[in-house]
């Protein structure tokens, strides 16, 4: 399939953001006593990460009971430290059911056993390798470290650290169930993307004046334009509205963004056609982290959570990239990330939240992403090869 984004454009998150001043963890799941009071930042940080292993966790791995309840904690310290306004890390953290992890040291370590398993068949692997690590910690909550042995492991665990190499990437090789293949191919000026093709289809066009994005241009197979895009920015060069025209049948809808003062963003969208655009539609609030969304809650009460790894991520380098998510939440779907990789999505209609797409990777030397198994409801639905200039 084209993006998986692109086939679910109403989609669901439930994190909330907060400023803070204090820096994030370095990518630790964090075993915190309960004397210790996490930031916002950091809560933010564990609830991202833990989120990431408890995805791809079934419910029978000798494991789970200790990730689900660990996922538990991180959501609890995120609703503590940074608040709740919609109520929808709450209703997440009510419908989990975690089998007890805390009666028996045998379980923590049956469990350190299981994660040293994965991790050692692929020590390469963040997402294993901080699993070990979260079951390392447990079991030594569990049973003590008398030798130290234990903490000795955790310690000389590397998990991967970022890296600040400028690669852009340039091309995503797609490759469905069956065999087929086709590669969408990045052209930028310097650091500013100003095309996509697909198998060398005209898709997308970017157009910019000075720096600044003024328009994205959308292309049907015989190479016209389908829609496109035109933003607005205020005084500070912040995104505040942006367009979409439909060129067939004189169609137009309009997007209106707020900055709250708690750090998320108001959507109004409305329809109209090419000259204005006023019939009220629905209300988004978006919460943005690391110039990439982490949370949609719509009007109708449903949301949609997106958990990132902490790895560079495939679009990090690209300019306008905050412009290009806030548009292409409704527009496309080719920007899914800013510092760091799309996981994981969850999808919150009435209480009941489904991971719809998780996401695993490998990683290049330099930390970004290598190659993909993307999976739609827990089903591998295609997988993807990147490359970088």
């Amino acid at each position: 399939m084209k993006s998986l984004k692109i086939a679910s454009i109403v989609i669901l998150s439930l994190f909330t953001f907060f400023s803070c001043d204090n820096e994030p963890l370095d990518g630790d799941f964090a075993i915190e006593n309960e004397e210790t009071e996490l930031t916002c930042v950091e809560a933010t940080q564990n609830l991202a990460e833990i989120s990431e292993t408890y995805a791809i966790t079934p419910t029978d791995d000798a494991s789970y009971a200790v990730i689900c309840n660990d996922y538990a904690e991180a959501l609890q310290n995120m609703i503590t430290s940074c608040g709740d306004n919609t109520g929808a890390l709450q209703s997440l953290l009510d419908s989990l059911n975690c089998p007890d992890a805390t009666n028996s040291c045998t379980t923590a370590q049956a469990a350190t056993d299981t994660a040293e398993s994965a991790y050692q068949a692929d020590a390469t692997n963040t997402t294993l390798c901080n699993a070990y690590k979260t079951a390392l910690q447990n079991e030594i909550t569990q049973c003590g470290d008398a030798d130290g042995s234990l903490q000795a492991i955790v310690d000389g665990l590397d998990c991967g650290t970022t890296n600040s190499e400028d690669l852009l990437l340039t091309e995503m090789i797609w490759t469905e169930l069956d065999g087929t293949t086709y590669t969408d191919t990045f052209s930028y000026d310097g650091n500013k993307l100003t095309s996509i093709t697909e198998s060398g289809n005209l898709v997308n066009t970017y157009e910019y004046e000075s720096d600044q994005l003024i328009r994205i241009n959308s292309y049907e197979e015989d190479g016209s334009i389908s829609d496109y895009v035109i933003p607005e920015y205020d005084a500070d060069d912040k995104l505040i509205s942006y367009v979409v025209y439909i060129t067939n049948g004189n169609e137009g809808l309009k997007f209106d963004l707020t900055y709250n003062a708690n750090g998320t963003i108001t959507e109004n969208k409305y329809s109209g056609d090419h000259v204005s655009q006023t019939n009220f539609l629905s209300e988004t609030i978006i919460t943005l982290q690391n110039d990439q969304i982490i949370v949609e809650s719509f009007d109708d009460g449903t949301d949609s959570t997106y958990a990132y790894d902490t790895q560079n991520g495939m679009f990090k380098n690209i300019s306008n990239l905050n412009t290009l998510n806030l548009i292409n939440i409704d527009f496309s779907g080719y920007i899914d990330g800013g510092m760091n990789n799309l996981v994981s999505l969850t999808e919150d209609v009435n209480g009941n939240p489904v991971v719809y797409e998780n996401y695993e990777y490998t990683y290049n030397s330099n930390n970004y992403p290598e190659s993909s198994n993307d999976y739609i409801e827990g089903d591998l639905d295609t997988t993807r090869e990147y490359i970088y200039e």
